[in-house]
């Protein structure tokens, strides 16, 4: 009876960190990742931060929008608050290899929303879903074998991550 009580206790902890909801992407842990890799040859890095992408939210305000795309777009951008996209197909193989481990074990720990699958190649979709208001929280697409990284983070309409998604 003792043996089988100190298995239960000893995989209480396990079952315990089973049921722990999804963790947002870190976004601290994601700018390292990139900010240490940026100065590489090969590597590509695009971030736009709170006030640049204000300013892009505004200058869409002004794009001519007649099949209404670009007022769903203007509605969907409100809640994103920073924008980062890394490139790095043109590095060395073995750079390439070092960041999709690293990335990968950053984001392996996450919620997958959903794997986009095409031509044997898989892009994963990464955020963490509000079931209440149907928002989601910094989503991340990271599709390793085209070695790229995009995050956008804020929240964003689940339905507007599917529509991207299919394209």
């Amino acid at each position: 009876m003792k043996k089988y009580l100190l298995i239960l206790l000893l995989l209480l902890p396990l079952t315990a960190s089973a049921a722990r909801p999804a963790k947002r992407v870190s976004q601290t842990e994601l700018s390292s990742i990139v900010s240490e890799f940026r100065h590489t040859d090969g590597v590509e890095v695009v971030k736009l931060g709170r006030l640049a992408t204000a300013l892009v939210r505004g200058a869409a305000v002004h794009i001519d929008d007649e099949d209404g795309d670009m007022r769903e777009l203007r509605h969907a951008l409100r809640g994103i608050k920073g924008v980062t996209v890394m490139e790095y197909g043109g590095a060395a193989p073995n750079v390439r290899e070092r960041l999709n481990n690293r990335l990968s074990r950053v984001l392996d720990k996450r919620e997958v929303l959903m794997e986009v699958k095409d031509d044997g190649e898989t892009v994963q979709i990464f955020g963490l879903l509000d079931d209440a208001s149907g928002l989601v929280q910094d989503i991340i697409f990271f599709a390793p074998h085209e070695c790229t990284l995009a995050c956008l983070f804020g929240t964003l309409p689940l339905d507007f991550v599917g529509k991207i998604a299919a394209q």
